[in-house]
């Protein structure tokens, strides 16, 4: 039967403002050796539609990549808070639009080969601009909006890429 392995050593290699960077000696039975983990704060992830029902996406450029990505809402759940509060607080400070019709489509890791956090999926249903975007000092983000078919052809040519934005198109489609 297969179980989880038995960690024999923990050890910090590298602190940083996105995530910190563990070396971990681990065992199963007769197997031993080191694993690379990243220590991750958990993320969201908003599928933002208006009243009209055009999904409302953002560009932006993302340095892993060194490109534009045409991405939904998401960001970074801060210690302590609730998610969904998180949620809220992405979904305004990136698009300047506020939902009160909010559901939890579920949760998925974000890539547990090597990562430690999740990522929770909200969909935001009527949503409306309320007030101008409130980014981060090194954010830049473009507001676009499209409706069903352009967003699925967008994801067939490619251009729509974010596996996390997927992923929550995926919850949705199963909802």
């Amino acid at each position: 039967m297969l179980k989880k392995w038995k960690t024999l050593e923990y050890r910090q290699i590298l602190k940083s403002f996105v995530f910190s960077y563990y070396t971990a000696k681990r065992e199963s039975g007769e197997m031993r050796g080191d694993f690379d983990v990243l220590e991750c704060r958990n993320w969201i992830n908003v599928i933002a539609l208006d009243q009209s029902g055009n999904f409302i996406l953002v560009k932006q450029y993302r340095h892993g990549i060194d490109d534009l990505t045409l991405e939904s809402v998401g960001g970074v759940v801060e210690s302590g808070e609730d998610p969904l509060v998180a949620a809220k607080r992405e979904l305004l400070e990136e698009t300047g639009h506020e939902s009160e019709d909010w559901t939890h489509l579920g949760r998925a890791s974000a890539n547990p080969a090597f990562m430690n956090n999740y990522c929770d999926y909200y969909l935001a249903k009527n949503c409306q601009k309320t007030s101008e975007q409130n980014l981060d000092p090194l954010e830049e983000i473009e507001v676009i909006k499209m409706n069903e078919v352009e967003l699925f052809e967008k994801i067939k040519s490619g251009e729509i890429h974010h596996s996390l934005f997927l992923a929550g198109l995926g919850l949705l489609k199963i909802s």
